[in-house]
């Protein structure tokens, strides 16, 4: 359950989780190589549709990366709102084709030993690394990452990987790190609602859990990095997944 102790008073002279915030847009990646990041947070690099998610009261309102409604997935809304533990918060995220393991789980199979992979495993890598292996063929532009078409009749879940506000409480000063942990205590894991997973260097034990998914990148973010809504942040870059 969250503690409002663990958020500080808001002091941004903006209003946080009113209307001001409906004006934020995601903040970009910026284009420094990976091994410049300091103290990195490492995650796998989702495709699909990035937005914010502002949740008030059991409402739920999804703004893509031009502050362009979502209204495809009335399920995902739903079942947002009911995974989050607060009055109001905005969240940073992405509208995924759903695996239907969690990679935690998958990692924690990966650790114990080598097992064929499942039916579904399968469908999930084909599906993910086919799209990335197109990608791949040209250098990825920062600003593309989250405009990736998702694709029809298939499962859409949605990952949220930061937060921004909570209960008219602005987060964009307060380090990265936190943010996550933070955001660990007020939402609950659903099928259709996911937490992005981090890591801290070195990665090597998870880089065959994430290609088990496809995934051919990875976001390394800064852990005490601050949130610029809609501008790209030097302390953000992507990298090729390594190749083993």
């Amino acid at each position: 359950m969250y503690d409002p102790g663990m958020a500080p008073t808001a002091t941004d002279t903006n209003t946080a989780a009113g209307s001001a915030a409906l004006k934020w847009r995601p903040q970009g990646f910026g284009k420094s190589r990976a091994a410049a990041i300091d103290d990195p947070l490492v995650e796998p690099l989702w495709t699909g549709v990035r937005v914010l998610a502002h949740v008030d009261a059991g409402r739920t309102t999804l703004l893509d990366l031009d502050g362009d409604p979502v209204d495809d997935f009335p399920e995902i809304n739903s079942a947002l709102a009911g995974a989050i533990r607060a009055e109001r918060v905005v969240v940073d995220a992405h509208l995924t084709h759903q695996p239907v393991q969690a990679i935690a789980e998958v990692a924690a199979r990966d650790s114990r030993g080598a097992e064929a992979p499942t039916a579904t495993a399968v469908v999930g890598q084909w599906w993910f690394g086919g799209l990335l292996r197109r990608r791949r063929r040209v250098p990825l532009d920062p600003e593309s990452v989250g405009r990736d078409p998702l694709p029809a009749n298939a499962d859409i879940a949605i990952v949220v990987v930061d937060l921004l506000a909570i209960d008219d409480q602005p987060l964009l000063d307060v380090p990265l790190l936190k943010r996550k942990r933070i955001l660990e205590s007020v939402l609950v894991e659903t099928e259709y609602v996911r937490r992005g997973i981090y890591i801290r260097p070195p990665i090597d034990t998870w880089i065959g859990s994430w290609r088990t998914f496809g995934f051919n990148r990875m976001a390394f973010k800064a852990a005490n990095s601050r949130y610029l809504p809609g501008q790209p942040n030097p302390d953000w870059a992507i990298a090729d997944l390594p190749s083993r």
